[in-house]
């Protein structure tokens, strides 16, 4: 085989491994609010996700600029287009979530200071900076994704099963797992400083996991239907796991500081390849991101 050959089977693959999902979800507001109890650190997240895309959208297009190979240049476009799904449809639930009580409008409050950041990042940071931060998100939430696959919490939350909330999830969940090398990939094409990005990243870590704390702490002190319902506002084990499926997820996300880290390498969970069957059949379209 040639190498140009090679090169068009590669970028085939890459486009059919990461299809741009385009979803249609009709969620019920009223179910938004009945799962908080049980889903209200998921809302936590999901509430991020409208300024965090987006960085990640402007930072990896910067980077594209400087890629010289084509199969990590189309991982990227892959990974914009199912990026730019992800944050629209988040931002629909978002208002359901502020929706469920007036107290939680405050949230707002919460989200321009995180807007704020992620623009300072874009205009006061390097491109390497933000492709480090970009992947140590990215390397958590693929850490996180095969977790609850292999553990079929989708399967065990019980408020929203057979519903479009948890069909979101689940798209979700499968498309970081399926984009978990690309982050990866355009920086080592670029950097390849596993120092610089064990540093930045870490803290990029830290810097969005404290704003899902601060998310998921203002909506849980801020939700009177939880008391109604006599509920302790703590997730429960069927989103959480026991204590083994927790001390495993630590031991997979530690894994992403060791030198030798790759995602090429991690094993992904049977069951994944049968989700993204699946939700390539529901959705409305299927995009391929083409270079422009």
């Amino acid at each position: 085989m040639s190498v140009q050959s090679n090169i068009e089977s590669e970028l085939k693959a890459t486009k059919d491994r990461m299809p741009v999902r385009i979803m249609d979800f009709e969620i019920d507001p009223k179910l938004v609010r009945d799962a908080l109890p049980e889903l209200f650190p998921g809302y936590g997240i999901s509430m991020t996700l409208p300024y965090l895309e987006p960085y990640l959208v402007r930072t990896m297009r910067e980077a594209l600029k400087h890629c010289t190979d084509p199969v990590v240049a189309q991982e990227v476009r892959q990974f914009i287009g199912q990026e730019a799904q992800h944050y629209r449809q988040h931002a629909v639930l978002n208002d359901m979530i502020r929706s469920i009580s007036p107290e939680l409008e405050g949230l707002r409050e919460i989200e321009d200071q995180l807007e704020a950041d992620y623009q300072r990042f874009t205009q006061t940071k390097s491109l390497k900076f933000n492709l480090a931060y970009a992947e140590g998100f990215e390397a958590a939430t693929f850490a996180g994704g095969r977790a609850n696959f292999r553990n079929h919490v989708f399967d065990r939350l019980e408020t929203i099963q057979n519903t479009d909330l948890l069909r979101l999830f689940i798209w979700h969940a499968l498309e970081e797992v399926e984009h978990s090398t690309v982050t990866f990939n355009i920086y080592d094409h670029l950097y390849g400083d596993y120092l610089y990005r064990l540093v930045a990243g870490t803290y990029g870590q830290y810097h969005f996991f404290k704003y899902v704390f601060l998310f998921s702490k203002f909506i849980a002190q801020n939700a009177p239907q939880a008391i109604e319902q006599g509920r302790a506002l703590w997730p429960s084990k069927n989103l959480l796991g026991d204590w083994k499926e927790q001390l495993s997820l630590l031991g997979a996300i530690s894994k992403v500081y060791l030198p030798g880290y790759n995602p090429a390498k991690m094993e992904i969970p049977e069951n994944v390849a049968q989700y993204s069957k699946s939700y390539a059949e529901q959705a409305r379209d299927i995009r391929v991101m083409v270079a422009r």
